[in-house]
């Protein structure tokens, strides 16, 4: 568990954790995550600090359980949780197994997800796993190393603020269709159970040590929230805002059958130190493609941000603004994610939607890690 080697997390460790998981949560509902910052210090407060594990620590027997909220950011906030609910799902995925949790792993680390982990774990009794199953943000269920490591999906136990608890087998390519209008009928947001997994498992597909990543970016102590990250996140530059512009032409409403719900958009940042380059962003729902002076200088899937320079806080596409400083930060994708396999499943949900003025061998950024002896044009 590096930074820190942190074995739990208390309250003030929570705080840590709160602010570290906006970094990867460009376009954050800030009431829905304040919401869920108060559930886990709530969370906490009545059962005490969650312990915070390895993920090869579990035991290869153990049963580890993934948790996510579902749906609506927006909805949570405005239909607030009963508190019950990530107990309520973790028990009905055991009834199904026949098993018991012995922890709990979120699907990812940003925003919420963090935080709902954190409340699962205290109000369940269970140790925190230090791993994610994206290591970044996807916006489908099934878009995880998990399920590029074999593990399925289902069963995912719902329950909802409502009351209700549902549980749905399905093969994993119609898990995303079958509970999304459940949780619409819920009143918008749920808290999912799925991805159980024994502990052998869970250390083969697990995105390691992104709890402590994010509790390393939160630390008020370091101006820079990467600081005491490793790999390093890649700095192409800092420059100031010139243009936002969107396509006369609306984009596709759907990617591969997926609902991309934000427009497309272009942001141009011309560069105010070194190369003096002129960069253009190119994002849907997030920044996909970053142009220097023309050349592909980033791309999906490794995590590309702007941070305000005033205060490196990640700032929203729908919020760039002309006249704003940013800095441009490439966070890289777990190796898994440049697979041919990784790369598909991101493709899926509309991850990969890159310029199309550009050839498909030119969309590709070389990751180092990766090995790709067969890699898919897109």
């Amino acid at each position: 568990m590096t930074p820190g080697e942190e074995t739990a997390l208390d309250a003030t460790r929570l705080e840590d954790l709160a602010q570290g998981a906006l970094v990867l949560a460009a376009g954050a509902e800030h009431s829905s995550y304040r919401a869920s910052r108060d559930w886990a210090r709530a969370s906490i407060a009545e059962h005490g600090p969650v312990p915070l594990i390895r993920p090869g620590d579990l035991g290869s027997e153990r049963m580890c359980v993934t948790v996510s909220l579902l749906g609506s950011s927006a909805a949570l906030a405005e239909q607030l949780p009963t508190g019950e609910e990530p107990r309520r799902a973790v028990r009905a995925l055991e009834r199904r197994l026949g098993r018991t949790a012995d922890a709990v792993v979120p699907l990812n680390t940003a925003a919420e997800n963090a935080l709902l982990a954190v409340v699962t774990a205290a109000s369940c009794g269970l140790p925190l796993v230090d791993g994610d199953g994206c290591g970044r943000v996807l916006p489908l269920l099934e878009q995880t190393t998990f399920t590029i490591a074999g593990v399925d999906v289902a069963p995912v136990a719902l329950a909802t603020p409502a009351g209700d608890v549902v549980v749905v087998e399905a093969a994993g390519s119609r898990v995303e269709e079958l509970v999304r209008p459940l949780v619409l009928a819920a009143g918008g947001w749920a808290v999912a159970a799925c991805y159980a997994m024994d502990g052998a498992r869970l250390a083969a597909a697990v995105v390691p040590g992104t709890v402590s990543r994010a509790l390393a970016a939160g630390r008020p102590s370091h101006g820079d929230p990467f600081a005491l990250w490793q790999p390093k996140p890649r700095r192409l530059g800092i420059g100031r805002i010139t243009a936002v512009e969107h396509p006369a032409t609306p984009g596709p409403d759907t990617v591969g059958g997926t609902a991309l719900p934000s427009r497309p958009t272009s942001v141009v940042v011309s560069e105010t130190e070194g190369l003096h380059r002129r960069f253009r962003l190119e994002a849907h729902n997030e920044v996909l493609l970053v142009l220097a002076d023309g050349a592909p200088a980033a791309a999906a899937p490794d995590q590309i941000l702007m941070l305000s320079a005033a205060d490196q806080r990640v700032l929203d596409v729908e919020r760039a603004i002309p006249g704003v400083e940013v800095e441009i930060v490439v966070i890289p994708a777990a190796p898994a994610w440049h697979s041919p396999q990784g790369r598909r499943l991101a493709a899926a949900g509309g991850l990969i939607l890159l310029s199309p003025d550009l050839e498909p061998d030119a969309r590709r950024v070389k990751h180092p890690d990766a090995e790709r002896p067969e890699e898919p044009r897109w």
